[in-house]
């Protein structure tokens, strides 16, 4: 765990992480086994159980830079921003990341359902040779 890294630092890390996850498992001989399949499922569901987390973090960190006064609208001269403009998109970005993060919830209980089926599937047995 690199914590000298920024925020957006590491979660660019794990974005790319997923990628090359995305890139890897499109090679017909990325899961030879169904244990395989379990093992990535279970490290997927352990990022999906994560972000909860780093959105809400990501709320708190928004929600302090807005009592601090420390937000600006970069698409408008200041002249043309009033404070309830800034309200406003800071109230919709909140909204967002508080609606994804209720949303993670859906998408941990079917991964938790998947991933329990998926610790007990096995490759079939060796044929006998009698």
């Amino acid at each position: 765990m690199d914590l000298d890294k920024t925020p957006s630092q590491l979660a660019s890390d794990a974005a790319e992480s997923i990628r090359a996850l995305n890139q890897r498992t499109l090679k017909p001989d990325a899961f030879p086994q169904p244990a395989d399949v379990s093992d990535t499922a279970v490290g997927v569901a352990a990022v999906v159980q994560r972000l909860p987390q780093a959105l809400q973090q990501l709320e708190a960190g928004l929600r302090r830079l807005d009592e601090d006064n420390r937000i600006r609208l970069a698409d408008r001269h200041p002249s043309e921003v009033s404070q309830a403009d800034i309200l406003h998109a800071v109230s919709t970005a909140l909204f967002g990341l508080e609606e994804a993060r209720q949303a993670l919830g859906a998408v941990e209980e079917h991964l938790r359902e998947a991933t329990g089926v998926l610790g007990s599937l096995g490759a079939p047995w060796p044929e006998d040779e009698d």
